[in-house]
């Protein structure tokens, strides 16, 4: 069939079994595959750092905007990318799956793709998100002997140019490939598995280590001992528990070796993993659900930190990444996309308050538009800007000349 603009010699999203063969082994049944980074998504901090940068990025409105001469900018709704960008990329995915998908990618991966579908007109029609397993990066000579970069999809004939291809980075060395937060970090994620890991086994065996069973005056032989060890461990074996009560005979008795809570749930090690995988993915303990050294000043700091040491850097890769790409040449200059970051301001109804009061207060926006912020309907006579009267600068103030003072009726007529 014909996908994507180009001839595939295996679809492989209807791929039959016969097919199946040419299908890379780590896909799987596309699109239900595991990605092969599927284990680190098993620690809750991996995970939570992993969806909360991913949805943070899919909540917020992706805005195309006409510039003006000026410089001002008005939304662009007749634009055939607004809808694109902002309701449904392609036909598959809304706009917050699409993003949410990507960015997981880019941070799993450290590669997010998405194939630009193009209509006669070369008017963006689709961004087809593709695994970035499907993709690499491949180098061909032009006819003046420079070496240009293209995109080899598995599935697609013929190569991608960099113009019909959304490439997200993470962190890169080179500026081609970008690098998974998971390469960098897996030394550490290595140590919070373990750790994992070995909580589980411990609490499998009820949270107790076995302990000594203590015969006084006697020695055993190897098939006593071995008798003893069947006959108890088939006791305690009954009940999943552990609550079960064993008869000694004669001069037995049983000394349980005890291990603290704290040693048997590798609780410092436990925390330390979790600060420091947010390390790498930039992220504050507090976005973690890490309160144990945090405060409510913290907690309200924590979110500014979020905007502008998070999600900032993400946010201006990929608006630069779609401006350069998803538009025409011809209007590069004065069409342009944006993220609303305002968006973040919707659950948070004292800040956006707060905002918006400011913004009124300067003439910046107006009664209709504050309004529309908080899906009220129109009012009448409300498109105008207000600015407030009480302030002028220092100059004028020494200017005006003083004002008579007022009369007072009463001692006028006294004098009378």
């Amino acid at each position: 069939m014909n996908l994507f603009g180009y001839k595939l010699s295996v679809d492989f999203r209807k791929a039959s079994k016969q097919e199946t063969s040419a299908i890379p082994a780590y896909m799987g049944n596309y699109p239900g595959f595991l990605l092969s980074n599927s284990k680190p998504m098993l620690l809750s901090t991996v995970y939570r750092c992993v969806d909360l940068i991913s949805g943070s990025i899919a909540a917020l409105p992706l805005e195309t905007y006409l510039l003006d001469e000026e410089g001002f900018k008005s939304k662009y709704k007749s634009h055939p990318a607004y809808y694109i960008l902002n309701s449904e990329p392609n036909e598959n995915m809304t706009r917050y799956t699409f993003m949410k998908t990507l960015m997981a990618s880019v941070l799993l991966q450290g590669n997010g793709y998405a194939y630009i579908e193009r209509n006669s007109k070369l008017e963006v029609t689709q961004l087809i998100f593709i695994p970035a397993q499907l993709v690499s990066i491949v180098w061909i000579m032009d006819s003046s002997g420079i070496k240009r970069k293209r995109y080899q999809v598995s599935g697609f004939k013929d190569l991608v140019e960099p113009k019909d291809m959304i490439h997200v980075l993470n962190f890169s060395y080179d500026g081609i490939i970008g690098v998974s937060t998971l390469t960098h970090a897996r030394q550490t994620l290595g140590i919070a598995t373990a750790s994992e890991e070995h909580a589980v086994n411990f609490l499998h065996s009820r949270a107790s280590a076995s302990g000594v069973l203590k015969v006084d005056g006697t020695r055993l032989s190897k098939e006593q001992k071995d008798d003893i060890y069947a006959t108890w461990d088939r006791r305690m074996s009954q009940n999943p528990d552990g609550s079960n009560i064993v008869i000694l005979e004669q001069n037995m008795t049983y000394q349980p070796i005890s291990i603290s809570p704290k040693d048997s749930q590798l609780l410092e090690s436990r925390q330390f993993n979790v600060v420091d995988i947010c390390r790498f993915f930039s992220v504050s303990p507090v976005k973690a659900f890490d309160l144990s050294k945090s405060s409510y000043s913290t907690v309200e700091a924590t979110q500014l930190d979020y905007l502008t040491d998070t999600l900032l850097s993400v946010i201006t890769k990929i608006e630069q990444e779609i401006n350069r790409k998803v538009f025409l040449p011809s209007e590069q200059d004065r069409v342009v996309a944006e993220f609303s970051t305002s968006a973040i301001l919707r659950t948070d109804k004292a800040a956006q308050a707060a905002y918006l009061k400011d913004m009124f207060y300067i003439g910046a926006i107006t009664p209709n538009e504050v309004r529309r912020e908080n899906n009220l309907s129109r009012l009448d006579n409300g498109d105008q800007a207000f600015v407030q009267v009480n302030v002028q600068t220092l100059d004028t103030a020494v200017a005006m000349p003083a004002a008579a003072p007022a009369q007072d009726p009463n001692m006028a007529g006294d004098r009378n």
